[in-house]
């Protein structure tokens, strides 16, 4: 759905070969039934996969696209053996960014308070510019080659980076969203730990009181999720959403490229 120059430049940037298209106004998309029905400035993510007589032997529609292994092992269904022994030996089972919904990508962003230590900040100023400037697969290949080269680091560390970077995207200037997700946070742990306590008690006094704490918690619980859906628009949470998914993934393949590295030393 990017616009033609757009492709061009992608295309140009990565010396692709294959063929682009492009549809701004999404009149394939639409064709095709393929328009996100939560974001329809976006379309879901279409896999097809075609033998060489034009016959589909794959497909997948969905808000999360498959990960290799997925289209591997469908062509491997397809042409034989399955899976091919040669893979079937070190096949590793691969961890998918699952989508996350609205909340746990508010409860992701708002998580820290600023970059890891570890982290050299002069080093990723360089996909935080491209990021703030709206230039998202400039960005995206920028911290897809951060996280290579920073790939030694402990992986919690990485995905607060990525945290941190949806907080200066999408709320620069606008701390409420962050402060409401740090409070739901906080409600989350209180509902959980006098949850715990209740089950923890059998004195029949005791369980009262903690009855009706846990009612307060929930109240108070149910008042911030629906702070939080009411300004859901407002503050972007479907395309936050969607960032923290797709950047987590990558995260997570610079760190699967770094132990298969190591493997083969």
């Amino acid at each position: 759905m990017d616009k033609p120059l757009d492709s061009v430049a992608l295309v140009t940037r990565l010396g692709l070969t294959l063929t682009l298209a492009s549809d701004p106004t999404q009149t394939v998309v639409k064709a095709f039934r393929v328009q996100n029905p939560d974001t329809q400035e976006l379309a879901l993510h279409a896999v097809y996969v075609v033998d060489e007589h034009s016959k589909v032997i794959y497909r997948k529609v969905a808000r999360r696209r498959p990960v290799s292994n997925e289209l591997i092992d469908a062509v491997d269904a397809y042409y034989g053996t399955y899976p091919q022994q040669d893979r079937a030996e070190r096949a590793q089972p691969i961890n998918v960014a699952y989508p996350l919904n609205n909340f746990q990508a508010l409860l992701e962003s708002s998580s820290v308070q600023g970059l890891p230590s570890t982290i050299n900040v002069n080093d990723f100023s360089v996909v935080l510019d491209l990021a703030r400037e709206i230039h998202s697969d400039d960005a995206l290949i920028a911290l897809r080659l951060f996280m290579e080269a920073n790939a030694h680091l402990k992986t919690d560390d990485l995905l607060q980076t990525v945290n941190w970077l949806t907080q200066q995207i999408y709320f620069p200037d606008d701390h409420t969203p962050l402060e409401t997700g740090r409070q739901l946070s906080q409600r989350l742990g209180q509902v959980n730990e006098l949850e715990t306590k209740l089950n923890n008690t059998t004195e029949a006094e005791a369980r009262d009181k903690l009855l009706d704490e846990l009612q307060k918690a929930r109240a108070l619980l149910t008042r911030t999720r629906a702070v939080i859906s009411n300004n859901a628009s407002e503050w972007r949470l479907r395309l936050l959403k969607t960032s923290i998914r797709s950047y987590r993934e990558v995260v997570h393949a610079a760190k699967r490229n770094q132990q298969a590295a190591k493997l083969d030393i």
